[in-house]
């Protein structure tokens, strides 16, 4: 009786974990599955990624999105993160090209052939630098 008990709270705890995501797929573009993205986006660390109180939106090359949590949705579902991890909601957020790779990582790119330099950056996005 004790290990039915006992696995029964371990599988409850496993669906409580499991169901706690920092993240929310907003459109499936044409490459990858929602399954592919699940699966990429639970197992990379974005912590410095995650703004305080506003989402942080990640397009796929294929056009796929999906907004990171924020630092106050995710305390409020008690997901742990650590304030260190956190972004100011004031922060700037370099536009990045994001795909997966076949091996299923997540890879996030620059185009340096756009913005060769930082400030060809800020003055191509209208950003201020203060």
């Amino acid at each position: 009786m004790k290990k039915i008990l006992l696995s029964s709270f371990f599988m409850m705890l496993c669906i409580i974990a499991f169901s706690q995501s920092t993240f929310e797929i907003k459109k499936i573009g044409n490459q990858y599955s929602s399954e592919q993205i699940s699966a990429v986006f639970n197992s990379a660390d974005f912590c410095g990624s995650y703004f305080e109180t506003k989402r942080n939106l990640i397009t796929l090359n294929d056009g796929s999105e999906i907004e990171l949590k924020s630092g106050r949705e995710l305390v409020d579902s008690e997901v742990n993160i650590a304030p260190s991890c956190l972004l100011r909601d004031d922060s700037i957020y370099f536009i990045s090209t994001w795909s997966i790779s076949p091996e299923g990582y997540l890879m996030k790119g620059f185009d340096n052939t756009l913005y060769p330099t930082e400030k060809e950056y800020y003055r191509n996005n209208n950003i201020n630098k203060q």
